[in-house]
């Protein structure tokens, strides 16, 4: 009977080690964040069109892809719902810059895509020839992008910035080496169990 209950509590915590591997942490880039919401891209990354994907809204319903064309520095955004890539009807867009105390609103254009009317048009270019000289990239945009999706009004803060990236690189550093920490305690504890 003594043997039995060893041999089942040896099962059972053998059991224990092995399901707990799953579901002690999950990985950032697959948390749901919200029902709708397809985490398959990093927010302010690049977009399918090779532009700035902006977070519309706190729920992660909402984006926008921002492509600045160096040539003639028109910005053409593309809306899309929860899932980035897949497009979404927008309205009312504009670019409101600051310079300084003073505020400059560009208005844009609807380009519908192919299947899209002016109405429902995901597309929309703020031509270059409006924005001020100086602006030569999309990291110098000092603003807000304004948009009405799904009746909603949205409103990106669009901030000067470098590409330098290693910031975000580090952030991700500390990331994966905790979850590399985390393993080798459970490592350590599976050795101390046996």
């Amino acid at each position: 009977m003594r043997n039995g209950y060893w041999i089942v509590s040896l099962a059972i915590a053998a059991f224990g080690a092995v399901g707990c591997e799953d579901t002690d942490y999950q990985d950032y880039s697959k948390a749901p964040l919200s029902e709708s919401h397809d985490h398959g891209h990093d927010h302010g990354e690049v977009g399918k069109y090779g532009g700035h994907v902006l977070e519309m809204d706190d729920t992660h319903a909402h984006h926008g892809e921002l492509v600045f064309d160096a040539t003639t520095r028109d910005i053409t955004v593309y809306f899309y719902g929860a899932e980035v890539g897949v497009a979404e009807a927008a309205s009312k867009v504009t670019l409101e810059l600051h310079d300084g105390d003073a505020h400059k609103v560009l208005a844009s254009k609807p380009m519908p895509l192919d299947g899209e009317t002016e109405e429902t048009a995901s597309r929309w270019v703020i031509s270059g020839v409006d924005l001020p000289a100086e602006i030569k990239g999309e990291e110098q945009l000092d603003g807000h992008l304004e948009a009405t999706m799904d009746g909603k009004p949205f409103s990106y803060a669009l901030e000067p910035h470098s590409h330098d990236h290693d910031e975000h690189a580090h952030a991700e550093d500390v990331h994966a080496e905790g979850h590399e920490d985390h393993a080798a305690d459970h490592d350590k504890a599976e050795e101390k169990a046996k």
